[in-house]
């Protein structure tokens, strides 16, 4: 009896070391390897890549308008530039609690683009891109004045040539909205639907 006592109590001690050791041996559960960090932080990284200082700016004009500038140096095209602003309007509107908005054009005497009609069998939410028209200011090498281009004027864009641009900024104003959407307005977008269209085709200008 004496016997089977001691060869029990040494096999418990032996296991007891044995388990401390394997312990030891173990890599912490809660330590991550190299990749699944760097995967991780990935997965944390915005779609769209914050903007620098300076390059977006939204100013409130009462409860539901708001003036929106996108501002930079490097023109790229007017496709990229414009859908970026048009993304941060999606944007704006949802982090003000907002469902849609509706572009508040700026036209001058003299305009000659017609204005849009409303089209209840029209295109609706994010697919009617092509009625998103902000109004441009340019600067060039040659000259230190800015210049503007206006969508309604009927002039060709830009008619300098875009490799000399040195400043820009892309303009708009925007009226916020709740509850149903207009969808028979053209100048009417719908938030969410805009960006979730752009979230994946847009980065901010430089």
């Amino acid at each position: 009896m004496k016997r089977s006592f001691a060869i029990g109590f040494i096999l418990a001690e032996f296991f007891a070391s044995a388990g401390i050791s394997i312990a030891a041996d173990a890599p912490p559960a809660a330590a991550a390897s190299g990749p699944a960090k760097l995967a991780q932080a990935s997965d944390n990284l915005p779609m769209v890549p914050p903007a620098k200082p300076g390059v977006f700016t939204a100013q409130k004009r009462d409860d539901s308008r708001f003036h929106l500038v996108v501002a930079g140096h490097k023109f790229t095209t007017r496709s990229d530039i414009e859908k970026y602003l048009a993304y941060r309007a999606a944007e704006l509107t949802m982090e003000q609690k907002a469902s849609w908005f509706t572009l508040a054009e700026s036209r001058a005497n003299g305009d000659t683009a017609p204005m849009p009609k409303r089209d209840p069998a029209g295109l609706r939410y994010s697919f009617r891109m092509d009625y998103f028209r902000p109004v441009w200011r340019y600067k060039t090498s040659s000259s230190s004045a800015w210049k503007t281009w206006s969508p309604f004027a009927g002039a060709a864009f830009i008619s300098d040539d875009a490799k000399s641009i040195t400043d820009f900024e892309v303009s708009a104003d925007i009226v916020l909205h709740k509850g149903q959407m207009d969808d028979a307005d053209p100048l009417a977008f719908e938030a969410g639907a805009v960006s979730d269209l752009l979230i994946n085709q847009v980065s901010p200008p430089e």
